[in-house]
């Protein structure tokens, strides 16, 4: 599992070669640290201690009969020791370890003089079969699904967004450190759940648009009705967008928790006015002294309503203690929406009723004629006949 990820940004690059990901580890930090939107840069990568390696050599290791498992087993031994027997006492075991003095486990220094046994039990000189190599290796070494990784956390500026911050390193990783192919890099901790959030709340307006498409068409039994009332739908979230810059708030959960709050109450001052329009038209009033009477009826309770809304939303977007502050932008961002939804609902929903509802009337009348027609035409045709027509009495007679 990856350790660490609890920093706003997160990002990891993953690869097969060690020192090729560290070398692509710390440009692509350096890159990170020149972008304005991150704070305090830093990657878990660490140069590690001098140590001493042993480096065997394949082909002559294949040509003596010694493999390399039994190279590092003997060298393991000379350190670390080996458990040769158990010892038990009243119940309890212990490990007996065969173990060279501590002066003699200098591998280093006594390198030619290690012997190793090959395939024959021949012993074969170390010197012979490997190389020494004085390096410095890594101090710890992470993996994530089979591949080694590095990892590049950092703190967000005041008035970045995480989502913006994101689509720019993204280009940053592409264009100007350039992986190699064989490398990739990812987002995790709480920018890969922003970007999972971001879709699900996608997800759940677009459900949320349709159930209240589908409500409102099977309610006034038609498809066409519903655009007018869900007009208002982009004007409050139009609005949500001006209440977060206003408040100086940015986009996250809770703000977009206030959006798709806004898609059910913006239609509400819609559904007000078309409705009562509906009902004069139908009692056999013109379109548009229908709403304009509708406007002038509804113009209270709409404006009471959003009052009532925005009053009870005011508490929210102030933040009064510690633990609400938190909340701010959804409160913000539900005023925003119903000022513009309301005002513009006023202007927009009237000028749009009309032409919307000539429509619905013509493709009423487009589809009764095209049905109707259409059942008139598949009727088998009467057949006339000019021959007269003769009653049994008739035939009787002659």
């Amino acid at each position: 599992a990856v350790g660490g990820g609890q920093r706003p940004f997160t990002m990891i690059i993953q690869g097969t070669d060690q020192k090729q990901l560290e070398a692509v580890g710390l440009a692509a930090l350096e890159k990170m640290k020149a972008y304005p939107g991150l704070l305090d840069t830093d990657i878990n990568f660490r140069t590690g201690k001098p140590e001493f390696q042993v480096v065997p050599d394949r082909n002559r290791a294949q040509m003596l009969g010694v493999s390399t498992s039994t190279i590092g087993t003997e060298l393991r031994a000379q350190v670390e020791g080996l458990v040769a027997a158990k010892y038990r006492d009243t119940g309890i075991e212990y490990d007996i370890r065969v173990r060279m003095k501590e002066d003699q486990r200098d591998i280093k220094q006594a390198f030619n003089q290690i012997y190793v046994p090959n395939l024959n039990n021949s012993l074969v000189k170390l010197s012979n079969v490997a190389a020494p190599v004085d390096a410095t290796g890594p101090s710890s070494i992470t993996r994530m699904d089979r591949m080694k990784y590095v990892q590049i956390a950092a703190d967000i500026a005041p008035g970045a967004g995480l989502a913006d911050i994101l689509k720019d390193v993204s280009v940053i990783m592409k264009d100007d450190v350039k992986l190699p192919k064989d490398m990739k890099f990812s987002f995790i901790g709480q920018a890969e759940n922003f970007k999972e959030l971001g879709e699900s709340m996608v997800f759940a307006m677009g459900a949320g648009v349709i159930f209240i498409f589908l409500v409102l068409a099977s309610l006034y039994e038609s498809f066409v009705t519903p655009f007018t009332i869900m007009l208002a739908m982009p004007l409050a979230i139009a609005g949500a967008f001006v209440g977060l810059f206003v408040g100086r708030e940015s986009m996250n959960l809770f703000s977009m928790i206030g959006m798709i709050m806004l898609i059910g109450i913006a239609c509400k001052n819609s559904i007000l006015l078309v409705d009562y329009a509906n009902q004069l038209v139908q009692g056999g009033m013109d379109r548009t002294n229908a709403m304009v009477t509708a406007g002038k009826a509804r113009l209270r309770p709409i404006l009471m309503t959003t009052m009532a809304l925005i009053a009870g939303t005011i508490p929210l977007a102030i933040g009064l203690n510690e633990a609400s502050k938190q909340r701010t932008s959804m409160g913000w961002a539900i005023i925003g929406g119903l000022i513009s939804s309301t005002l513009l609902t006023l202007i927009v929903v009237p000028a749009a009723y009309s032409f919307i509802d000539r429509f619905r009337v013509w493709s009423l009348g487009k589809m009764k004629y095209y049905f109707v027609a259409g059942d008139s035409h598949d009727e088998h045709p009467k057949v006339e006949t000019s021959a007269p027509v003769v009653s049994n009495t008739e035939v009787f007679h002659k």
